[in-house]
């Protein structure tokens, strides 16, 4: 490739990525159609209404309402719920990844020209690096929803343990929920609280609003209380069940610790290696040099 080309290329490619970052950092203006869409859009959760205030999260907004409804495109709805994270901010990290993933190869090939070698390979790894950076969120988002639902699954444990303490007074399980629910401002029992007021609102139970809130956040445990909690209709004594499920769930998440700990254990045994087969060629390899050369 010769010179003139080679600038051309790079040219381009700087050019692009100046484009991307006036796209997004530049003002934008509200249309109207698009605001009164947005009013109208029933199906966002409680927990992600947020206002869209910084450049970062309109650009996120305007990709969301664009990108098509593909599976590996798509957001992750419910580990945003969990995560109290809008679509909007999802979508800004991702940009702001993308971003960053295109930019590192172009200052690479800046270097290159410098020292007299071909930019051509760092300018083809922009869009490379730049689609790869762009699904790194996803990852993260998965990672924490996966810490997040097992605390969650753990806070259950201390709620079906409260319920079934205030189920010992003369209440209704309706209210042995609220009361139970109102004991700690932890945002697992914000997010409990929260559902329980639009149950109020729309005039559902506590219960059935539970297996609502369990679905969307993927905590089968928070399910199974509002299933046991529904025999209460029936005037069926759930104490005792309250207690039995909770010792089982405190039995699965000691197992599963155990689980992971071993994993973590496994996952050990490489680095441990890797690191003592140096140590060993050190100690090792003097004396057997020294024995081939005797001979």
């Amino acid at each position: 490739m010769n010179p003139s080309t080679l600038g051309i290329f790079s040219g381009a490619l700087v050019g692009v990525g100046v484009a991307l970052l006036v796209w997004v950092l530049a003002p934008r203006t509200v249309r109207a159609g698009e605001a009164l869409a947005r009013i109208g859009d029933i199906t966002e959760s409680v927990t992600s209404a947020r206002t869209v205030t910084t450049r970062w999260d309109r650009a996120g907004g305007w990709v969301a309402r664009r990108v098509p409804d593909i599976p590996f495109l798509t957001v992750p709805s419910r580990d945003l719920d969990l995560l109290e994270i809008t679509p909007q901010a999802f979508y800004a990290s991702k940009i702001r990844s993308a971003l960053i993933g295109f930019a590192m190869p172009l200052i690479g090939a800046v270097f290159f020209q410098i020292m007299g070698l071909p930019a051509v390979l760092p300018l083809a790894a922009s869009f490379l690096l730049a689609g790869f950076f762009w699904f790194a969120p996803d990852a993260g988002v998965r990672r924490k929803a996966a810490a997040a639902r097992a605390e969650f699954t753990r806070f259950v444990t201390v709620y079906l343990q409260m319920v079934a303490v205030a189920l010992l007074g003369s209440t209704t399980a309706d209210a042995a929920l609220a009361n139970a629910a109102s004991v700690s401002d932890s945002w697992v029992f914000q997010k409990i609280r929260r559902e329980y007021a639009v149950a109020d609102v729309t005039h559902t139970s506590k219960w059935d609003a539970l297996e609502r809130l369990g679905a969307d956040v993927g905590v089968p445990a928070l399910v199974d209380l509002g299933r046991t909690m529904r025999l209460s209709e029936a005037r069926i004594g759930i104490r005792e069940q309250l207690i039995a499920k909770c010792e089982m769930l405190r039995a699965e998440i000691s197992a599963a610790e155990k689980a992971l700990v071993k994993r973590q254990i496994g996952l050990m045994a490489g680095p441990v290696v890797a690191t003592l087969v140096p140590v060993f060629g050190l100690v090792i390899i003097p004396p057997v040099i020294q024995l081939v050369a005797a001979f």
